[in-house]
């Protein structure tokens, strides 16, 4: 049963081709060369679409003026540095807090645990 063929079409000369790495590589390029034009199309008609959105809220849109350089403009990123660092250590003081009292709970809750199991053993 082992030398039976799986299909007729395999054993006639020509009809059955088995496809070879350079098959692949072929196909390939092409599906590579299909995929740039169609990337290439894309880009162009998104180039000819006028810019979207609102002409007004474009020229209502908020301008970044120049901020001051050197000394200056130290001072306040120091201290939007320093109330940044600040909320950071409060969040995780306040964590750290929270952590403890819940210990302290769990702790409450296994010596309780204990006791009772004591007080029934007596």
């Amino acid at each position: 049963m082992a030398d039976r063929p799986t299909s007729a079409a395999k054993s006639v000369e020509g009809l059955h081709h088995e496809e070879s790495p350079l098959d692949r590589a072929l196909a390939l390029r092409e599906q590579f060369a299909r995929a740039q034009n169609d990337n290439q199309k894309q880009k162009e008609t998104e180039a000819e679409k006028p810019p979207a959105g609102s002409q007004m809220v474009k020229e209502d849109r908020p301008v970044l003026r120049p901020t001051p350089s050197g000394p200056m403009r130290q001072a306040p990123d120091r201290y939007a540095a320093a109330t940044k660092v600040g909320k950071e250590h409060d969040n995780a003081d306040a964590k750290i807090e929270a952590a403890r009292k819940a210990q302290e709970a769990f702790k409450a809750r296994q010596g309780k645990s204990h006791d009772q199991e004591r007080d029934r053993d007596h």
